[in-house]
């Protein structure tokens, strides 16, 4: 379990935010890479308690019937596990990545999964998605891998035209921290349960964070709905960006994850709590223009966050 008081010390003590670098790979071409990525995301694995926190917010946002876009979705593990659980709803995973989606479709075959598609286009232009509308865009730990603040803006911008007026969508990465040190406390708490590549992209990919600050202030000037944004209180972890829920969660839903909790451990239990009551303390709604009458929500300066 992350030392959670080690990380808040070395933040609280470094006054300067180190510039973000971009990753030297937005892609994950080696299928060695992807495999070690897959790993990662198994049950029972590193990334384990944010899956079943993900499931559990997307549970009250995805409704039968509805068309599920995955921005930069990677091998898919999120996904082709939301597919299982909404046979009658659609994903379509969109990346830059071939042999990522190569490795999605392959295994939503495998599962017979006929409610998957890929698509291999820039997920800040969408060009086949030009006149047609989804119900729902997800992005999990991904917009880290833009290249720069203008691609981050064209993805929120893209919302606009993107999502149907009774949609919604839900956005989770992590932020830059300021420390080295903390960086390397996460590092290493990823390198109990995952492979040494993947070890190796997760340090790349914190270095590539967008500040959180940066990420909001963006979101507020181009998502022109009401959302809420919320990030880890004490210090600048992780963030999430989404609509107010849509629906409530499904008897199949519930009964996924209840079956899906026997692979976590006490630790990861108890990271699923740290995760719910760190986001809680630090939550912010931004009040939003657009042509509803109910357009707005009540809003607290994006200022207070840093």
């Amino acid at each position: 379990m992350l030392a959670i008081h080690k990380i808040f010390w070395n933040e609280a003590i470094s006054k300067v935010r180190p510039i973000r670098q971009n990753e030297p790979q937005a892609t994950m071409e080696g299928l060695d890479q992807v495999k070690s990525y897959v790993k990662a995301y198994e049950w029972g694995g590193p990334t384990t308690t944010l899956m079943m926190y993900h499931l559990k917010e997307l549970s009250k946002l995805i409704k039968p019937g509805d068309t599920v876009c995955d921005l930069a979705c990677g091998p898919g593990s999120l996904l082709l596990e939301l597919a299982s659980i909404y046979p009658d709803t659609k994903f379509i995973g969109v990346d830059l990545s071939p042999i990522m989606l190569n490795y999605l479709k392959t295994e939503a075959d495998r599962l017979q999964l006929k409610n998957v598609s890929v698509l291999c286009e820039d997920i800040s232009v969408l060009p086949s998605f030009i006149g047609k509308q989804v119900d729902l865009v997800i992005s999990t730990s991904a917009l880290h891998h833009l290249p720069d603040e203008a691609t981050l803006r064209n993805v929120f911008k893209r919302l606009k035209t993107l999502i149907k007026n009774d949609g919604g969508f839900y956005f989770f990465d992590f932020g830059l921290l300021k420390s080295q040190k903390s960086q390397e406390i996460c590092v290493a708490e990823v390198a109990k349960l995952a492979p040494p590549i993947t070890v190796q992209d997760y340090q790349v990919s914190l270095q590539a964070a967008f500040p959180i600050s940066t990420v909001f202030q963006i979101a507020s000037e181009e998502i022109s709905r009401p959302f809420m944004a919320s990030s880890s209180a004490l210090f600048d972890f992780f963030y999430f960006i989404q609509t107010p829920p849509r629906t409530t969660p499904s008897h199949n839903a519930k009964a996924h994850m209840k079956s899906r909790r026997k692979y976590m451990t006490l630790s990861m239990k108890t990271e699923l709590t740290f995760l719910q009551v760190l986001r809680k303390r630090k939550t912010v709604n931004h009040k939003t223009q657009n042509n509803s009458a109910n357009s707005q929500i009540g809003s607290i300066p994006i200022q207070s966050l840093d």
